[in-house]
């Protein structure tokens, strides 16, 4: 018996009109196949590559290294104050432009311009080639055809979004109903950041897959529950409170519960040293807004008691 409702057919699954049979894993494991991925999907959609906080100063700039597109980017705040994204490429030799101490690995700072460390050429924060090493050696050279190769940047609620494509449709047009949703939600207000980063060796939607049914919930992640909550968890199973699909898009809503919690057992550890998780910020400050917006908080009933739950995109790649 669900714990939660399921719609009228009986199963979300049924409920969006989605194939039930078996599917192959083909799309998941040939190369081909994710070749043509990289240039129909992730350099033909907007890419989520960082937050406004990011550049808090002109000169302000941050790289990405997107794999899944084939290419890097820079991202920096230009004089005029907005943010801008170039290939991270000098028009000279196709040398890496912006890096440290090791060219694969993504880095950040401020600057007045950006120096190519082969041969010198530099270009401003709007990307013009500013300055040529050696230019009177070079034939019929015009500096305003080789400023860096711009990209497509807009911004959403804070967040910085690149695409690779000159027709895509505006990125707030792309977010459709689930981003209008929760548009208005303080993400600038939330000033502490956690970071971790993982290499996972799996194909992209596999570890999308893996986001969207929480199955392993309770047994890959049994150890990070203390014993009587991780044998409960094992018992009970789990099952997501709704689920929406708009497009390209798609949101599940996961139960939640207080924050602080009741009960330190029903929290992981990592989240007791965080103070933070699936039952929010246990010390959320206060900042101001007394209402959030309609797709943030989802009222749910479940057997006559009254829940709350979170919905968030899984993925706006």
């Amino acid at each position: 018996m669900p714990h939660f409702p399921k719609p009228a057919e009986g199963s979300w699954t049924e409920h969006f009109g989605l194939d039930t049979t078996p599917v192959s894993y083909e799309d998941s494991i040939s190369a081909e196949h994710y070749e043509l991925e990289q240039q129909a999907i992730f350099r033909r959609t907007w890419l989520n590559v960082g937050r406004t906080e990011q550049l808090p100063r002109t000169g302000s700039y941050f790289t990405r290294e997107l794999d899944a597109a084939g290419t890097s980017v820079v991202v920096v705040r230009d004089a005029g104050g907005e943010a801008r994204a170039f290939h991270n490429v000098c028009r000279h030799r196709g040398n890496k432009l912006v890096w440290t101490d090791f060219p694969k690995e993504e880095t950040s700072g401020s600057c007045r311009q950006f120096t190519c460390k082969y041969h010198g050429w530099r270009y401003d924060l709007a990307g013009a080639l500013t300055f040529v090493q050696q230019e009177s050696e070079f034939f019929d050279l015009d500096m305003a055809d080789f400023g860096l190769v711009p990209v497509r940047c807009e911004t959403w609620e804070g967040f910085i979004f690149v695409n690779f494509d000159a027709d895509a449709q505006p990125l707030r047009e792309y977010m459709g109903r689930l981003g209008a949703g929760i548009e208005g939600y303080p993400f600038g207000e939330m000033t502490q950041v956690h970071k971790y980063r993982a290499e996972i060796g799996a194909n992209w939607k596999l570890f999308i897959d893996a986001f969207m049914e929480f199955l392993p919930a309770p047994v890959l992640h049994s150890k990070q529950s203390v014993a009587e909550e991780s044998q409960k968890l094992q018992g009970y199973g789990y099952e997501a409170l709704s689920y929406d699909v708009d497009g390209p898009h798609a949101v599940v809503s996961s139960w939640g519960g207080h924050g602080p919690p009741k009960d330190l057992n029903m929290v992981k550890p990592i989240e007791r040293v965080l103070r933070s998780g699936l039952f929010g910020v246990w010390d959320a400050p206060d900042i101001g807004i007394d209402e959030l917006p309609p797709a943030s908080t989802r009222p749910v009933t479940r057997r006559g008691a009254r829940t709350r739950s979170c919905s968030s995109p899984t993925s706006w790649c």
